[in-house]
């Protein structure tokens, strides 16, 4: 019986070990089309924790906007978010995702996005109110 629990346990700690990351999801690159303008861009910058890679703001040419993330990378958290907000604190914020992955994505934003008002990108983990980190878009 012993020998079974040992050999059971092995097999979960191998089997948990060898896993990927879920966020772990680097993409190719994300084409900006000839026709969609880039209006703004930032670098991220770590908050709580490491967070790093470039964000984009752009249009296409039929005025919707996105985000682009270039390189992304944060550490992972139980109940991450990406907010489109004011300022660092999370005031007056939209959520745009809310799942976080790493690499190369991009979001549609959503019509209640104010661009002209909320520049700042946050990785927010929202069960914790903590900014994992931010880039402001300019």
């Amino acid at each position: 019986m012993k020998k079974i629990i040992i050999y059971t346990f092995g097999i979960l700690l191998l089997m948990t070990a060898c896993q990927k990351d879920p966020l772990e999801n680097l993409n190719d690159p994300i084409d900006i089309a000839p026709t969609d303008t880039v209006l703004l861009t930032a670098n991220f910058t770590n908050g709580a924790h490491p967070t790093s890679g470039k964000v984009q703001l752009i249009k296409d040419q039929n005025n919707n906007k996105s985000l682009v993330f270039e390189n992304f990378k944060t550490d992972a958290g139980p109940d991450l978010r990406i907010y489109l907000a004011k300022d660092k604190n999370a005031s007056q914020f939209v959520e745009i995702a809310s799942t976080v992955n790493t690499g190369n994505f991009k979001i549609e934003l959503p019509a209640n996005a104010d661009t002209d008002n909320q520049k700042f990108v946050l990785i927010w983990c929202k069960q914790f109110s903590v900014l994992f980190g931010h880039a402001e878009l300019k």
